[in-house]
This record gives structure tokens, sequence and C-alpha cells, in this order.
């Protein structure tokens, strides 16, 4: 008998067919009529006593037990059709997690208890197209109980895979169940507050974006349900399986970006605070009454808890409007717990929350720890919320949730996916603060390296307030004592009125209240050119610079300069950077410990300008600016006669082979070959001859000088030699 959600049922020996103690809630089922009595009839074939006044009568009561049936169930460890009992099975829109290879395997194992069956088989199809039949030969034991076990395989794609299990004996094959939709790929579970769910109001779908469970009434707040365990396409049921706007966006960016279907847990509960999702029972660690335990249960119900790698975590605001305390805490334990029930957990985001309303500093406190998060633990990834669309002073529209799903999904990206469109997907994090100079007019913030900061011009919240960035830096707490700033790549230089005494930098109000001239908080604020805002900070340490080393440089040899500086006090190390004639930006060439004062660069241009910076860092301070040094790599390759010429072939030529240097004329003078130091490896003398042949012994690969010396001459070429 063939049902949509798959109800359990017995067959007596009069063909009744009478439904199991439900272990677990499902759907009201479709029922296909032709297909109960046809099966029917099959399964009676093995019940050669019943009469055919039976067979109607038990299908007749059957059907009448059918439709009075309220409560039909599966489960995911015993399910029953007929006289075949499943103990692993697949589920309609199921999401098998991947491996290592990209796929994953689907076992299917049970019993039948009916003998006179050989085998059981089952078709695999891939969109609706056979791909491959395996099959399990079934073994009796002395009761007439059959046991069979198979597995296959199928890819993390996007493509949706079909199940067709037959009971099979010589000549003939009863279809027992079909399953369809499944999938493979990765998880991801999200939990927090109101911020983290959306409001469960999400309506848009994907075939390739699936959640298991349900969301419990009052906005996730009651108690779970254990029956409530179907897989589904997120969304597609309304509130029930909904995983919210932000959730969503990142299911489907993911999938559609890197091919690979997903599964979301939308855990987050209303009104919650990091307390109450940091409740584990460690006598039922999966106890529906606590946010984590209903949280736990339908990872687990999944078969997900074992290969889950990343966690979403979006909440804070219930403790800034003093309705909880203990974030820090909290979070820790949270963590914890997450790391002991969930094995191969990989990485935890955590979005600093916004500048909302209430009157208190708790707000700016929890937004810079979380912006310290990534210091205090390795697994945690946080991005800011500042400045997302559609803020309304504690929540946002679908185009706020939208955004966050975006942003936080190349960082994904990134960290599981290989992405390598990695430039500035990061919220800009302040990593150093200090005066620039000891007149105190000028401070540094250096944020996170590879970031290209932009500064804001005046901003009109509302069309009549005009707001200045430099109005919401806090010296010691207070606003007015910053005159203008400017930005250097990741560095902000904040211009001061005049000299200050301030040990401590805030960035951002900490409070934005209801009815105030610019509430909600939209901006200005710092971002990067991808347009990820900074997180704001509270109460970090203005520190003073560091010496400016001096920097001198010299040209070696035609590919190496020789750079040199002075040591500083108080340096753990330096960072040397290069810029050749046209470019616009600096590039780091090395960093080296803080006893290193030299250093040859050795891939210097051929010809043209070549300025280098150097400036000196440690753990709370850097140089105040650069050493600065320039150097002129002339074009032409060397002093020659007019009309003297010479080649180096092959070029590239492969390690080992001979390397043949040929002139426009005879000449006398030494052939060299030359590493990027200007070190000589081999060399030959030529007299009055127009060609010269070095043999290559097993060069590591890389670029090399051919040089020619006389009296009179001096000529290079640059060769690169392979594998």
């Amino acid at each position: 008998m063939v049902f949509t959600d798959r109800p359990a049922w017995s067959v007596d020996k009069n063909g009744v067919i009478n439904p199991l103690k439900p272990s677990m809630k499902a759907q009201t089922p479709q029922i296909n009529f032709r297909t109960c009595y046809h099966q029917l009839r099959m399964n009676l074939s093995l019940n050669r006593s019943a009469t055919v006044h039976q067979v109607k009568t038990g299908y007749i009561r059957s059907l009448l037990i059918i439709l009075l049936s309220t409560s039909l169930c599966t489960s995911g460890f015993s399910q029953r059709f007929f006289s075949v009992v499943f103990n692993k099975l697949p589920q309609d829109y199921q999401l098998y997690p991947r491996d290592e290879k990209n796929e994953a395997k689907v076992p299917i194992s049970g019993i039948v208890e009916t003998l006179g069956y050989n085998y059981v088989s089952v078709q695999v199809l891939r969109n609706n197209t056979l791909l491959k039949y395996v099959k399990s030969e079934l073994k009796y034991d002395g009761k007439g109980i059959g046991s069979f076990a198979l597995e296959t395989t199928i890819k993390a794609e996007l493509a949706e895979y079909t199940f067709k299990v037959y009971a099979c004996k010589t000549g003939d094959s009863t279809l027992v169940v079909t399953r369809n939709n499944v999938v493979s790929g990765d998880t991801y579970i999200i939990m927090g507050q109101s911020n983290s769910t959306g409001f469960f109001g999400e309506s848009e779908t994907d075939e390739y974006c699936r959640t298991f469970g349900r969301i419990t009434d009052n906005l996730n707040t009651d108690p779970y349900k254990a029956a409530d365990t179907l897989w589904s396409i997120s969304n597609k049921e309304g509130y029930y399986n909904n995983v919210g706007t932000m959730g969503f966006e990142i299911q489907k960016q993911l999938s559609q970006k890197y091919g690979i279907p997903n599964c979301l847990i939308s855990a987050g509960f209303h009104w919650s605070s990091a307390y109450s999702h940091a409740i584990r029972n460690e006598q039922n660690p999966t106890d529906f009454s606590t946010g984590y335990g209903r949280m736990l249960y339908r990872v687990q119900k999944a078969g997900l808890a074992s290969s889950a790698k990343t966690f979403i975590y979006r909440q804070g605001e219930t403790e800034t409007y003093h309705e909880g305390s203990g974030w820090e805490e909290n979070f820790g334990k949270l963590r914890e717990h997450l790391k002991m029930d969930l094995p191969s957990l990989t990485k935890l985001y955590v979005f600093q929350i916004d500048i909302i309303y209430y009157p208190s500093p708790v707000g700016a406190l929890i937004r810079d720890y979380q912006r310290r998060l990534p210091e205090i633990y390795s697994d945690v990834q946080s991005l800011a919320t500042v400045g997302t669309q559609d803020f309304d002073g504690l929540h946002y529209g679908k185009g706020g949730n939208k955004q966050s799903g975006v942003e936080l999904s190349r960082i994904i990206g990134k960290d599981f996916y290989g992405s390598q469109d990695t430039a500035n997907i990061y919220s800009p994090a302040v990593k150093k603060i200090f005066y620039k100079t000891a007149e105190k007019k000028e401070i540094v913030l250096v944020f996170d390296e590879g970031q290209e900061l932009v500064y804001p011009d005046a901003y009109k919240p509302n069309g009549n307030t005009t707001l200045d960035m430099k109005d919401f830096f806090y010296l010691d707490g207070s606003a007015g004592a910053v005159a203008s700033g400017t930005v250097d790549q990741n560095r902000i230089i904040l211009s001061l009125k005049s000299s200050q005494n301030a040990s401590r930098l805030n960035y951002l109000p900490s409070y934005v209240t209801e009815g105030g001239a610019f509430y909600p908080y939209t901006g200005p604020y710092i971002k990067n050119k991808l347009g990820m805002r900074a997180f704001s900070f509270f109460e970090v340490s203005i520190g003073k610079a560091l010496e400016v080393p001096v920097l001198r440089a010299e040209i070696q040899t035609p590919l190496a300069v020789a750079l040199s500086w002075n040591s500083v006090a108080d340096a753990g190390s330096y960072l040397l950077e290069r810029k050749s004639e046209g470019e616009s930006t600096y590039h780091t060439i090395a960093r080296m410990g803080a006893t290193v004062t030299t250093y040859t660069d050795a891939q210097a241009p051929l010809s043209g300008k070549i300025t280098y910076r150097i400036k000196a860092i440690n753990t709370i301070s850097e140089s105040g600016d650069y050493g600065i040094a320039n150097v002129e790599v002339p074009v032409v390759t060397g002093i020659q006669e007019p009309g003297l010429n010479f080649l180096v072939f092959p070029n590239p030529v492969i390690k080992s082979e001979n390397l043949t240097i040929q002139f426009s004329e005879p000449v006398t003078g030494t052939i060299s070959l030359l590493d990027q130091t200007g070190q000589q490896l081999e060399g030959i003398q030529i007299r009055r001859s127009s060609e010269g042949n070095i043999h290559l012994k097993n060069l590591m690969p890389g670029f090399y000088i051919v040089s020619f010396v006389s009296e009179k001459k001096q000529l290079y070429k640059k060769i690169v030699v392979t594998p």
C-alpha cells in the first residue's frame, strides 16, 4: 500500500489492515485507493486460505480504518509496510550529509516477515532517470524472518534521487515503498532571538533548500512534540517549517553558487536571552522545554548531529534592554555544549548586535565583546550589523534580513566551499589605536590587514539632520575632539582639534533613544569597499606610536635590491612593502622578526622606479608612519655597443637541459648563470666566439639571470627554469 506520508500498518491473515500504535506524527495522507487495493491483493496472495468474501470484507474494513485514523505515523528507526519492516529507509525530501568525496551513503535495511521472497532490490533514480540497481539476498532465520541490508551512494549535487524498494521472488516482485526527492549536502544551524528568525515569515522556497522538524507555536517558544520529524522544503508549509528570510537567503546563496543542497535547522526562539540558549539538561539533553533541547532533538532525529559543521548565533538584544544578563559567560557555556553534542562543529558565526534604543551602556559592552570573540575563541567569526538596511531600531525588514544572509554566505563560502572571492568580505575590526606623534594631535586606528576602508561623507538620515562621522568618536567618553578623518588602506587617521590626553576611544553611540533626531541609527559608519561596516567598539585603549624605521635601498644585481633599516625599540616585527612604477597600492613582500634589519628583494622589477616602505609593529601599536626608500632600475640591459645583441634559448628551459647563448657577432668574455641574489651558479669563458653553452644541473624551478661580461660590455637576460 502506498501513501504520501508513509503510515505504518500490519495486515492480518484475513487481509484486514490494522494501524500500528503511532510512534511519530505525520500529516493526514493522500490515499491512492486503486494502489491500496492492488497492493492489498498482492499481500493477500501470501495467505491462500483467505476467501473472496474475506478479501472484500478485509478491504472495506481497512478503508474504514484508514478514513477514521487521524494520527498516522512513521518512525525513523522502524517503519512497517505490510510484512516488511525497515529500520533504515530514506524519507521523502531527506538530506544525507555529504562526505569528503562529495557523496553520501544511503543505507536501506530491515526484515521481511513472510516466507517465499528471495531478495530485496532497490532501483535508484536520478532526476527520474534510472541510475542503478542494487539488491540484498534475504537471510531467513528459524522463525521465518528474513533480514536484508544494502547500501548505495548518491552525489552531493543539484539533483534529486528516488528509491523504489521491491520484495522479489522467482518471476515476481512487489513494490513495497517509494521514496522521492532525496539529496545529499550540508547542514547549518541557526539560533538566537527574533532577529535570527525574521518572525518565521519567509515564503520563498527552493527545492534544494531543506529543513527538518517543526517550528512550535508562540514563535518557537512552546515545548516540542516528539512526533514532529518530517523532512520538507524550507518554507513550503508556511510558519511551521520556516527558516526565516536570513536563513533562507543563506541556503539559497550557497546552494545556487556552489551546487550543493543544504538543510537549515532554524532553532531561534523569541524573547530569548543568552542564558536561555545555554540551558542544557544534563540528564536529558533533548529536553523539549528548553530551546537547546528542541534544537538538539531536531538535529539528532535528522541524523545530522555528527556532521553539522556550521552554527549561526544572533542574539543579545535581551541583555541590552536589561531583561537578561551574563552574555559573555552564557555564550561560553553554549559553545561548550555545542562542541560536546556536535562533534564535527568547525565554525560558529556570531552577529554583533545593532545600536538599539535602551539608554544603557550594556549594549556597547556586549557589542564590544562580540567584536572580540574571534580573539577569544579561534573557531568563532563575528560580523557587524550596524548599517544593515530596513532597520527600525530593533528589527529589520526583508531587505535587511536578505542582506545579512548574503553577507554571511560569502564568509561561509570561503570557509567551506573554497571561494576565492574573499576581498573585504569581513567586517573591518579595529586592532590597534595610538597617537601618531608625541604631540597627540592625531590618532591612528589600525584595522585588520587587507581591509580597504572608506571614510563616509556627511550623512542625512531623515533629510533634516546632518551627521558627520567625526562626531561619533568619543575620547574618554566625550565627543567633539575630532576635526576630521582620512583613510590610508586599512588605517583611519583622526585629526584632532587640539592636543589630547585621552586614554580610551569609543566608536559609535552606546544607544540612540526613541524619538531622537537620528533614531533609528542608520549612519554614518566606516565601511570597506565591499560595503561591510566596521564593528563598533567601546573603551579601547589609546597607545603611543613606535619609532619610524629609517629605510635604505640600493640595487645589488639586475633582479635584486638590498634593503636595510635601524632597529626600533619595542618592535615585535617589521612589515616591508613594495610599490612599482604605475601601481597605486603597496604589496607586502616580507614580515620579519624584531632582530632582523636587512632584506634582499630578489623579485624586484627589471626596470623603472620602485618604492619601498617599512613599519615596526607590536601587539598594541606600530610606527606612526612608514620609513620610505626609492630605487631606480635602468631600462637598458647593460653597456653595449650599437647593434650588439645576444639570444638565450630555449626560454623557458627545462631543468638539466643545455642552454644556448648566441651573439650577433664574435665576442670575448665570461658567460655566467646567476640566481636571484646575484650568486654565480655556472660560468664559461668564450674567446672570439658568437656562441656558448651552459649545462643546467638540476636547478630548482624559478627565475635566473644569464649575464655576459667583457672589458667593455655588461649584458643580462632573464630566463625561466621549469620542472
